[in-house]
């Protein structure tokens, strides 16, 4: 067994190098011994398998070698984790910590790209554990579950604004590499971010995922403010049981002013906007406002079951998919708009208390 699993390492190490030349990461070491069932770790640079490498059934010795691609996230995987690195041809190697998930750090020197992402990683979790900090001083309240999200969305307001400084300065200073990629889609994109994406570097643009980032911004742009609204076919909520299919057009430009949420049943924040959505709902609902929700990117019975639990007694469109998103460039959700009633967008991107106020505003309220 020992013969044959030096003999499928050495041909990995020797496949790669003969495609890259000497442009290649080194991942080595030895397995602890609670760690030596795993027989094989996989490599995969995102999607894509890149190799299946042996591990010593005796040492725990293992050495995998990878090509330098800087713009794509590697994950080291077996069994029991998933490890993303940044293959930069720094030598690499498994840390294990008591009662922590595996690392890959720099063997010596400099920690490189990985060292990077492994201290953006740390920094993230520092917030996100300050947020659940404060989310269990509240614990034992007698809230709702609405009642909750909602003051979690204003609690944990200065801890989102860290993630996305955090997030900010590691675009910035990661233009040609796939830790910008990786803090991409770890944020709430708003108006900072077209500028950042527009600094990335030529072949992280050209990445699919990006091109469609920066189609999504291009859509945002053609329907900012002033412009007219685009149509899209949804179903109404499960409730109705013919499956009736409509169109956001049967709503907008019909002479009353129409608020959209764009939301999901999975989306926390979506659900923590919904009381500021029935607050404005109740205040104007008439002959000149209405609401429409639009689930995007969710299954439509989860949909229609969080709209009843969440207590969405307006008009709840389903089945969409990602459709209305593309059209609005909305990148992140809970997202809003809302329309006046000539289909022309007054404003978007209001949260919260914002909301009512926005509503009031434009109706002279």
């Amino acid at each position: 067994m020992k013969f044959r699993n030096a003999i499928l390492a050495a041909a990995a190490v020797l496949a790669f190098a003969a495609c890259n030349g000497s442009k290649s990461t080194v991942i080595s070491g030895n397995l602890p011994l609670d760690y030596q069932y795993i027989d094989t770790l996989d490599v995969y640079f995102e999607d894509s398998l890149l190799v299946s490498a042996p591990v010593d059934t005796v040492s725990g010795a293992y050495k995998i070698q990878v090509p330098v691609n800087i713009t794509k996230m590697g994950i080291l995987a077996a069994p029991d984790f998933q490890i993303p690195f940044i293959s930069d041809g720094t030598a690499l190697t498994l840390t294990f910590k008591d009662g922590e998930i595996p690392m890959l750090n720099a063997v010596k020197g400099d920690a490189g790209l990985t060292g990077r992402m492994n201290a953006y990683q740390k920094e993230l979790v520092k917030i996100q554990e300050e947020m659940i900090g404060i989310l269990a001083q509240y614990q034992d309240t007698e809230m709702s579950q609405e009642e909750m999200m909602a003051l979690a969305d204003s609690l944990l307001a200065p801890q989102r604004e860290q993630i996305k400084q955090v997030n900010i300065r590691t675009i910035k200073a990661n233009p040609d590499n796939a830790l910008a990629v990786y803090a991409l889609m770890a944020s709430e994109l708003d108006g900072d971010f077209p500028e950042l994406l527009q600094g990335l570097g030529e072949e992280i643009k050209a990445r699919p995922d990006i091109k469609a980032l920066l189609g999504q911004i291009a859509s945002a742009g053609s329907t900012s403010a002033g412009s007219r609204f685009l149509d899209f076919e949804a179903s109404l909520d499960c409730n109705d049981l013919e499956g009736t299919k409509v169109h956001l057009s049967d709503y907008v430009g019909k002479g009353k002013f129409i608020l959209l949420d764009f939301w999901a049943s999975w989306c926390t924040p979506c659900r923590a906007e919904v009381p500021y959505i029935k607050a404005a709902y109740e205040k104007f609902y008439g002959e000149s406002f209405d609401v429409v929700s639009v689930a995007i990117n969710d299954k439509a019975d989860d949909s229609a079951i969080a709209a009843v639990d969440l207590g969405i007694i307006w008009n709840s469109l389903i089945g969409a998919g990602g459709k209305p998103a593309e059209l609005y460039g909305v990148t992140a959700i809970p997202h809003l708009i809302l329309f006046g009633p000539d289909g022309t967008i007054l404003a978007r991107g209001f949260r919260g208390e914002e909301i009512a106020e926005t509503v009031g505003k434009f109706l002279g309220e």
